[in-house]
């Protein structure tokens, strides 16, 4: 997996904290600090998805001298009001006082405090909860940081981590099937299953690749009310019976236009029952290595059943999109 490597150092509006974090980390940190943003959400009605997009963007997911030493992870300074500890750290200027405090949770609180106490902030609070974009371009707007980026920043973590999945568990929080997601770290994949499911038509007469939920591990990680389940470390969920690309990606606030795109599905194809809906992109590979064709299969088929991305298969067989695959012939799923 590609490593996005950021060095808040350069950033103008953040903490020097010379610290750098891949993806991997983000991950980590959505995970560690999700129900602490949820509560906050629930208790404050500061979206979850800012709440934790700050939070790694401010902080370096943890990694600053900022948050390790003073566990102040949105670069809240001392300012007049402030009469608990405090650290200094060069930022705007040489050693500039910041809030320390006894624990993450500690600074998590006083963020939420700190919005919901300013004037400054009080037009937040007039936006709609579920509009991450909104509150994060007000947040820049009321001066929360001077770099001028802020407010892209923060919507480009949320839409590729798709933290909004967050707001989304908050808003959900009475459907029924609320209380069987949690938020704690993804279960292990299991084996994938020897025998899939058959084949299936759509509308168009092309063939797509079904699944029933046992056929597959249930994941943790709370996109939405809908089942998620892994293939290939990709989260998926299932159609239901008159499901759209639209209606998913509503329900997983992902745009419909990437929906189609991770699922290499045209501009008029739609869902059919039990389809596999990948909700982020699809890997680059599978461990499988080579698929001997079979009896109507297509290049996407095979793209959907083994969670690679149709690119790639392309790439590592020398073929078009529109290449005619024959049973018998041996597509290689990985380089």
């Amino acid at each position: 997996m590609k490593k996005l490597i950021c060095l808040l150092s350069i950033l103008l509006g953040c903490v020097s904290v010379f610290a750098q974090y891949n993806e991997q980390d983000i991950r980590d940190y959505i995970a560690q600090y999700a129900e602490v943003a949820m509560q906050k959400m629930e208790e404050y009605k500061i979206p979850a998805s800012i709440t934790i997009a700050q939070g790694i963007f401010e902080s370096a997911c943890g990694k600053s001298h900022l948050a390790v030493d003073g566990n102040n992870h949105f670069g809240i300074k001392c300012h007049t009001e402030w009469t608990g500890d405090t650290i200094l750290i060069d930022d705007d200027e040489l050693q500039e006082c910041f809030r320390k405090y006894p624990s993450v949770s500690d600074s998590y609180t006083d963020h939420s405090l700190f919005l919901t106490t300013r004037k400054r902030y009080s037009n937040l609070f007039e936006l709609d909860i579920m509009d991450y974009k909104a509150w994060a371009r007000t947040l820049k707007q009321d001066g929360y940081a001077t770099n001028p980026q802020y407010a892209d920043r923060l919507i480009s973590l949320i839409e590729r981590f798709n933290i909004a999945r967050l707001d989304t568990l908050w808003k959900n929080k009475e459907h029924p099937d609320f209380n069987t997601v949690t938020t704690t770290q993804p279960v292990a994949q299991t084996t994938k299953p020897t025998t899939p499911p058959s084949p299936t038509t759509n509308s168009t007469d092309k063939i797509v690749f079904t699944a029933i939920g046992s056929d597959y591990p249930t994941d943790a990680s709370p996109f939405t009310y809908r089942k998620v389940f892994k293939n290939n470390n990709t989260y998926f969920v299932i159609a239901e019976k008159g499901d759209t690309y639209e209606k998913i990606a509503q329900d997983i606030l992902v745009m419909s236009d990437n929906l189609r795109k991770f699922n290499d599905a045209g501009p008029n194809d739609e869902p059919v029952e039990n389809e596999i809906v990948y909700v982020e992109a699809k890997a680059r590979g599978n461990a499988a290595r080579i698929h001997t064709v079979q009896s109507g299969e297509t290049l996407r088929y095979i793209s959907q059943r083994y969670g690679v991305q149709l690119r790639y298969i392309l790439k590592y067989n020398m073929l078009e999109e529109n290449s005619i695959i024959h049973p018998g012939d041996q597509i290689l799923l990985r380089r």
